[in-house]
């Protein structure tokens, strides 16, 4: 039996510790490699590609592209594929909803689930009416990116304007959010479909909480608000393996993104549940 992941990076350790659940179940692993990929416009060369996979889906596990174009054709792939039928998990539109900040913000805002007011804007002189709008205290982000890079706290108007200007040259978008305080800790919790499966504390020095700026992981007890509102978060932004970030505020809990590629290493760390194991299991289960 064959299954496919869908990997920029098949080396990468995660990809290898899911294809070892895989290969413990008798399927041999065909790596989908978007910078690879030629395809030629007829069905017998680009749908071959998938013939013999059972079940006929794919895992992905990123597209790794970091320019515009490249962006558009990797996600064009995925739609190829979901037009020749084969069951994507997590599907190009979910890939595209929490891959994008501001897609991300807005859904979560239309069903009602707590997340910080953010202002989204390509003009710079709206981003520095926003920085005032949003208490002169906020987080600029890529609208796309993971790991915190690129995430700049700004807290002082000749220092936002410095930024924002800059950024402006670049022809940026500028995704703006209110800063929140959370004591330099936040939560990350693995959904897949129904189900937040475990989660963890990261804790850090400096507001920064993500495991590759320095924090550190922790565990934590689920609680049945913490998985409601997770698996919810995972539900409208139409994920179905999720990490998603929640942080406790003075207000209450608070979404911060959804993503839809998560890494678990970090998260294994803190809980005795197989996570590749459990991951691809809901993958077999649900193609």
């Amino acid at each position: 039996m064959k299954s496919m992941i869908i990997t920029p990076k098949p080396s990468d350790p995660e990809v290898f510790v899911l294809s070892k659940e895989f290969n413990k179940r008798g399927y041999d692993i065909q790596y989908f490699i978007p910078s690879s990929v030629k395809v030629n416009i007829e069905k017998s060369s680009f749908g071959a590609l998938f013939d013999d996979l059972d079940p006929y889906g794919a895992l992905v596990r990123g597209f790794g592209a970091a320019i515009t174009q490249k962006i558009f054709f990797r996600l064009d792939l995925l739609s190829a594929m979901e037009e020749y039928g084969l069951k994507l998990i997590n599907s190009r539109q979910s890939l595209e909803i929490a891959s994008d900040k501001f897609l991300t913000s807005l859904f979560l805002e239309k069903h009602n689930l707590p997340t910080p007011k953010t202002i989204i804007c390509e003009n710079p002189e709206d981003a520095i009416i926003a920085f005032e709008e949003l208490g002169n205290d906020v987080v600029i982000k890529p609208l796309y990116g993971s790991r915190g890079v690129g995430i700049t706290r700004i807290r002082d108007k000749g220092f936002a304007e410095n930024v924002i200007y800059t950024l402006g040259q670049l022809n940026e978008v500028f995704y703006l959010q209110e800063f929140v305080e959370h004591k330099n800790r936040d939560i990350r919790i693995l959904v897949l479909g129904d189900k937040a499966i475990a989660g963890m504390y990261r804790v850090s020095d400096t507001w920064k909480t993500n495991i590759h700026a320095g924090a550190t992981m922790k565990p934590i007890d689920l609680t049945k608000e913490l998985t409601n509102l997770a698996v919810k978060a995972a539900k409208v932004t139409r994920t179905e393996i999720a990490g998603v970030d929640i942080v406790e505020t003075k207000k209450g809990l608070s979404i911060l993104e959804v993503n839809s590629i998560p890494g678990f290493t970090a998260l294994q760390k803190v809980t005795e549940i197989n996570l590749a194991e459990e991951i691809v299991n809901y993958f077999l289960n649900n193609v």
